[in-house]
């Protein structure tokens, strides 16, 4: 059992068979998952309902005089409304 393993430890390795011994390269190619009907229209809806939430913003700080620029509530829901739209497109 053992004579073959050293044998194996022992031998000098074939400088033809040097190339052929390691992988080159390893191309992985992965089907891009198909649009999701569903996903787009959830998507629609929850712009739709942000567009509406920032216009009634806008007019209720405007109309209660509140002391704070819509600006500061508007902005960042549509900074992160537009990073999950664009990281659903982008997905893999």
């Amino acid at each position: 059992m053992f004579a073959p393993l050293t044998r194996f430890f022992a031998r000098r390795p074939d400088p033809d068979e040097a190339d052929h011994v390691f992988v080159r390269g390893v191309t992985v190619e992965h089907p891009r998952e198909s649009r999701s009907l569903r996903s787009e229209r959830v998507l629609a809806v929850c712009w739709v309902l942000i567009v509406v939430k920032c216009i009634a913003l806008h007019w209720l700080i405007g109309a209660y005089a509140v002391p704070i620029h819509p600006w500061w509530l508007i902005g960042p829901t549509l900074v992160f409304a537009t990073l999950c739209t664009w990281i659903y497109w982008r997905r893999d």
